[in-house]
C-alpha cells in the first residue's frame, strides 16, 4: 500500500458517518414522520363523545321531570284539592241485622248456617258464626312406607285426587280422596225437618276401600273424626259407644243450636275408641291428636286413642277402625232436649239406613 492510499483512507475515516457513534454530534435530530391514525381510534373517540352526549341528555331530561313533579306536588293549585261528599246512605253497621223481611236474613241465613265452610282440610265442617261448633275427619295414610296422619290439605301429601266432585254449595256434597292405594269418598248431607234446631241437622257418609282389590298394603281403615266447641263448652263422651241400642257418640250445648248429639250407624263391624281433650286452640289439633297417640303407644304398645278423657273437654276424637270395605254415617241433630225432637226419627232421615 502506498502513502497515498493511507492518507486517502485516513481522510475516508475522518469523515465516515459510522464513526460519530463514539464522537459527539451537534446535528440537529431527523423529523420523524407521524405514526398515522388507526381507523379504530376515531371510532372510539366518536362512541366516547356519543355516550358522553347521551348521558347528558337523559340526566336533562331526568332533571326536567323531576322538576316538573316537583312542581306540580309543591306548588298550590286552583284545580288540585277536589272535595269529597259523603253517601247520604245508612252506613252498614247500621243496617238492621235480624229482619225476617231481609234477602240474606230470615229463613235464607239459617238455610247457610251450618256447611263445609272450613278452609284447608280435606273435609271441615262449622256454622257461620265465629265461636261456632266444629267438626272435621283425619286417617291414617302411608307414603313411602311409612303411616302419616292426614288432616290439612298440602301438595306434599301427594294424592293423586281430592276434591268436591259435586257440591251445590248449600246442603249437598260429595268429594273422592284417593291416598295411595285407598279411596276414600265423604258425602255431605243437611236436612231441615220438624223438630230440628236453627240451622237444622247435617251427616257425613265416610266410605274406604282400596284402589286396587289385590293390593295388600291396605287391610283395615282407621279413621279420625272429631268435634270441637270453640266457646269452650263442655262435651259429654257417651258411657256406652255404639250399640245395638244406642248409637250415640258425644252430646253438649251450644248456645244458637241449644242441645245436640252426635250419633254414628253403621252395619259394618267397627272398632271405636275415643279420647275428650280440653285447649283453647283450634289450629293444632293434628298435633293434639299425634301427641295423645303416641303417649298411649308408648304405654301400651297400640296406635289407638286411650279410650280417657280429660275435665270438661271441649274436643272430642273417635278412632273408627273397620276391615276394607266400610262405610258409616256419622249424623248431628239438634235441639235435642225438647220434647217433641224426634232424635231417633231425625237421624234415620238422614243415614237413610243404608237403603241406597
Amino acid at each position: 500500500m502506498t502513502p497515498g492510499d493511507r492518507n486517502r483512507r485516513h481522510a475516508r475515516s475522518k469523515t465516515d458517518p459510522s464513526s460519530s457513534e463514539s464522537a459527539p454530534s451537534n446535528a440537529p435530530p431527523r423529523n420523524r414522520r407521524p405514526r398515522p391514525r388507526r381507523p379504530g381510534d376515531r371510532f372510539a373517540i366518536r362512541v366516547f363523545d356519543a355516550n358522553i352526549k347521551t348521558l347528558l341528555g337523559f340526566g336533562l331530561l331526568a332533571f326536567l321531570v323531576a322538576a316538573s313533579l316537583i312542581y306540580y306536588y309543591e306548588m298550590p293549585g286552583e284545580d288540585v284539592l277536589s272535595v269529597v261528599t259523603p253517601l247520604a246512605a245508612p252506613k252498614m253497621m247500621d243496617l238492621p241485622q235480624a229482619s225476617t223481611n231481609s234477602e240474606f236474613q230470615g229463613e235464607h241465613r239459617e238455610s247457610l248456617y251450618w256447611g263445609t265452610y272450613r278452609p284447608q282440610v280435606y273435609l271441615g265442617i262449622r256454622a257461620r258464626t265465629p265461636r261456632s261448633l266444629i267438626a272435621g275427619l283425619m286417617w291414617i295414610g302411608i307414603k313411602d312406607g311409612q303411616y302419616v296422619m292426614r288432616h290439612v290439605c298440602q301438595h306434599s301429601d301427594d294424592l293423586s285426587k281430592y276434591g268436591w266432585t259435586d257440591h251445590n254449595g248449600r246442603d249437598y256434597g260429595r268429594q273422592v280422596l284417593v291416598d295411595h292405594g285407598q279411596v276414600l269418598t265423604t258425602s255431605f248431607l243437611k236436612s231441615k225437618s220438624d223438630g230440628s234446631g236453627y240451622g237444622g241437622d247435617w251427616a257425613v257418609r265416610l266410605e274406604v276401600q282400596k284402589e286396587e282389590l289385590d293390593s295388600a298394603n291396605f287391610k283395615t281403615a282407621n279413621l279420625f273424626f272429631y268435634l270441637a266447641n270453640e266457646e269452650g263448652a263442655s262435651i259429654s263422651i257417651a258411657e256406652e259407644l255404639v250399640s245395638r241400642d244406642n248409637t250415640v257418640l258425644a252430646s253438649g250445648s251450644h248456645q244458637d243450636v241449644g242441645a245436640w248429639e252426635l250419633h254414628l250407624t253403621s252395619t259394618d263391624n267397627l272398632d271405636i275408641h275415643y279420647a275428650g281433650l280440653k285447649t283453647p286452640h283450634m289450629h293444632n289439633l293434628t298435633e293434639l291428636l299425634l301427641g295423645t297417640l303416641g303417649v298411649n303407644a308408648r304405654k301400651t304398645g297400640q296406635l289407638q286413642l286411650p279410650d280417657a278423657s280429660e275435665n270438661s273437654p271441649n274436643i272430642v276424637i273417635f278412632q273408627i277402625s273397620g276391615n276394607l270395605p266400610v262405610k258409616m254415617d256419622v249424623a248431628f241433630v239438634s235441639a235435642t232436649g225438647l220434647k217433641n225432637s224426634r232424635v231417633i226419627e231425625r237421624v234415620n232421615s238422614l243415614t237413610g239406613l243404608y237403603s241406597n
